[in-house]
């Protein structure tokens, strides 16, 4: 069974470097690209999905924003979520554990590895 992916980022040359990555991995996975996080969120609320991988800054909305609607409105149902950053920073870090401790912070581009070992600890 494939994982439900939903990858967010408002740069289409990220967004076309993480898929390359997903689907060179070896995971197994459905991948959705939002290069608009609201279309993304408008969808995302009312869909089951397994991860969310949501780029850090964007215009329309941060990550954390989108973030905090995200649990906002799945409630208990929280999927992973990963937040891709340039830089990871210790204030960045205390920001995203105050929103969720399940949220985890990783600096770009989406590390594969990372991500197969995740799913292998669950």
């Amino acid at each position: 069974m494939s994982m439900q992916i939903a990858l967010i980022d408002d740069n289409e040359i990220d967004i076309f470097v993480n898929t390359k990555l997903l689907e060179t991995s070896g995971i197994r996975a459905d991948l959705k690209s939002y290069l608009n996080p609201l279309e993304a969120l408008d969808t995302l609320c009312s869909k089951d999905i397994d991860v969310i991988i949501v780029d850090n800054q964007m215009p329309e909305i941060t990550g954390y924003g989108f973030l905090e609607k995200i649990i906002d409105c799945k409630g208990d149902a929280l999927p992973v979520m990963i937040v891709l950053t340039a830089s990871v920073y210790n204030d960045l870090k205390i920001k995203y554990e105050g929103l969720h401790q399940n949220i985890q912070l990783w600096e770009k581009p989406l590390n594969v590895e990372a991500l197969s070992s995740l799913f292998a600890e669950a």
